[in-house]
């Protein structure tokens, strides 16, 4: 049976997060030699997500990934690996959502007008920003609400069947709140 991590990677690829703590045993040199650029939040180094050597839903330098990303089970792989989910079922979840990400991806990068790689939450901020300066902000969100409903849907998956409510080590986004 083929894990069912391979080909989804929302862990690391800015869609559950948008930073993850590195600790002191990790290799640093060979994180920074895969684009990792490192920050202090709150007394704990961390990188931002999207994780560069990530892509496809696999990670080029697996053998040296951090420790947080060698222990961290999300939700669903824990309720696969219980029994709970049957791995069919889980593959099926895996690509409906990835294609509400990537939807939702899509959208929000051609709205901010950005060929970077950013998390969603990033760019659902950089979008609320953009609305916000716009001369009429609720018009504005009016105008958009489809995408800022699918982001709020995505969001609200993510945390029902994927973030793992106990992980220290991977910061989930904020639910993002929708105004008028």
């Amino acid at each position: 049976m083929t894990s069912i991590c391979l080909g989804c990677g929302m862990c690391c690829d800015g869609t559950m997060y948008k930073t993850v703590n590195v600790g002191e045993g990790d290799q640093r040199s060979l994180l920074e030699s895969a684009g990792l650029v490192f920050t202090i939040k709150d007394d704990a180094t961390c990188f931002t997500q999207p994780f560069p050597a990530s892509g496809g839903g696999r990670c080029s330098i697996y053998e040296g990934r951090p420790a947080v990303c060698r222990n961290y089970r999300c939700l669903l792989l824990r309720h696969h690996e219980a029994g709970d989910v049957p791995h069919d079922e889980a593959l099926a979840l895996i690509a409906r959502t990835t294609v509400l990400r990537d939807r939702v991806r899509s959208s929000l990068a051609a709205y901010v007008d950005t060929q970077e790689l950013l998390s969603l939450d990033v760019m659902h901020r950089l979008m609320l920003a953009k609305l916000d300066a716009t001369p009429d902000p609720a018009a504005a969100r009016r105008e958009h609400a489809e995408l800022l409903l699918e982001v709020v849907a995505l969001r609200v998956l993510l945390a029902r069947e994927f973030e793992a409510r106990d992980s220290k080590s991977h910061q989930p986004d904020e639910v993002p709140a929708v105004t008028p």
